[in-house]
C-alpha cells in the first residue's frame, strides 16, 4: 500500500512539471517554436527604393532599452502611413511585395524588425515584442513628426497581435489584420495540442487575445485572410469578424495561403487597401 508521504510526494513532483512546462514558465523552451528569425546580414539590404520611394534607416529604442531597426519608405503623396508589424519569420526584408504595394496604394510605410530580428538586438518574447510595437509608433511620432491619426496599425500573422496590443493605447487612424489568429492561446493548442491543459493564466503575458480587443471600440478594421491558409485557418479570421464591433470590413482571398496574398492576388489587395482608405475617410467626414 502506498503512503501517503508518497503520494503527496508524487502529486507535488507533477504539479511541478506541470507548472514547469506551461508556456508562462517555460520561455526558452517555447521560444524557438514561436520565434523564427533571421538576423542580419542575411536578407536582401541593398534595397534603396521601392516604387520610387526611397528608403530611409531608422534606428530606436524599445521601452527596456533594446535597440531596434526599421526602414521608412515616405511617400510624398501620402496622407496615411502604416506601420508594418510583420510576423514571426524571416525579418523585414522578405515582405517587400506587401510594401511595393501599399506603396502604389498611395501610403507611405514604416516596417520595423522585433528584438532578435534583421539589425534589431536582444531576443524576442511577447513582452518584448509588443513594446517594440509601440516604440515604433512612438517613434513615427516623436522623431518623423507622423500624427497619430495618419498612422494605420498593419499586422500580419503573428504581428495582428502586436497591431493589436498597439491599437489599444495607440490606436491611429486604422487597423489592419492580415493571416491573423483569433488567439494566440487557440492557434498555439491547435498546433501543439498539449497547451490545452494550461489556463490563459499561464500563457506569457500579454495574451494576445486578438478577439478580446477587436470586440472592444476601434478604429475602422480590415480583415484580409486566405481561404487556403495552412498556418492560421481561415476560420480564425471570419470568427474575428463575426465578433468584431463596428466599423469593420472582411476580405478573402480565395486563391492565397498564408503570406502570398500580395503575390497571388495582387489587385484584390490594392483593391482592398484603397477602399479601406476611402472608408476611414469617409468616417472622419462624418465625424466633422
Amino acid at each position: 500500500m502506498l503512503s501517503f508521504e508518497f503520494i503527496l510526494g508524487d502529486a507535488i513532483t507533477l504539479g511541478l512539471l506541470y507548472l514547469g512546462f506551461s508556456p508562462r514558465v517555460a520561455v526558452p523552451l517555447y521560444r524557438p517554436v514561436l520565434f523564427h528569425p533571421t538576423k542580419f546580414p542575411e536578407g536582401n539590404y541593398d534595397v534603396a527604393s521601392l516604387e520610387s520611394v526611397t528608403r530611409t534607416e531608422a534606428n530606436f529604442t524599445s521601452a527596456d532599452g533594446t535597440r531596434l531597426h526599421g526602414w521608412l519608405f515616405r511617400n510624398p503623396s501620402a496622407k496615411r502611413t502604416i506601420l508594418f508589424h510583420h510576423g514571426n519569420a524571416a525579418n523585414l526584408t522578405t515582405r517587400l511585395a506587401m510594401i511595393e504595394l501599399q506603396l502604389r496604394a498611395g501610403l507611405s510605410v514604416f516596417i520595423y524588425d522585433y528584438r532578435g530580428f534583421g539589425r534589431s538586438e536582444g531576443l524576442p518574447d511577447l513582452r518584448g515584442i509588443c513594446d517594440d510595437g509601440c516604440a515604433a509608433f512612438d517613434y513615427l511620432v516623436k522623431n518623423e513628426n507622423i500624427s497619430p491619426n495618419q498612422i494605420i496599425n498593419y499586422g500580419e500573422s503573428l504581428g495582428t497581435g502586436v497591431a493589436c496590443q498597439v491599437s489599444k493605447t495607440r490606436p491611429g487612424a486604422g487597423l489592419i489584420l492580415q493571416s491573423g489568429f483569433s488567439s494566440l492561446r487557440k492557434i498555439g493548442a491547435e498546433v501543439v495540442p498539449l497547451l490545452r491543459i494550461y489556463p490563459k493564466e499561464l500563457f506569457p503575458q500579454p495574451v494576445l487575445d486578438n478577439l478580446e480587443v477587436v470586440r472592444q471600440k476601434h478604429p475602422p478594421l480590415l480583415i484580409l485572410h486566405g481561404t487556403q491558409d495552412t498556418v492560421v485557418p481561415y476560420p480564425h479570421g471570419q470568427e474575428m469578424f463575426s465578433q468584431a464591433s463596428e466599423p469593420k470590413t472582411f476580405v478573402e482571398f480565395a486563391n492565397s495561403n498564408h503570406n502570398d496574398l500580395a503575390l497571388e492576388e495582387p489587385e484584390r489587395y490594392l483593391q482592398s487597401i484603397h477602399q479601406f482608405l476611402e472608408s476611414i475617410s469617409t468616417t472622419e467626414q462624418c465625424a466633422i
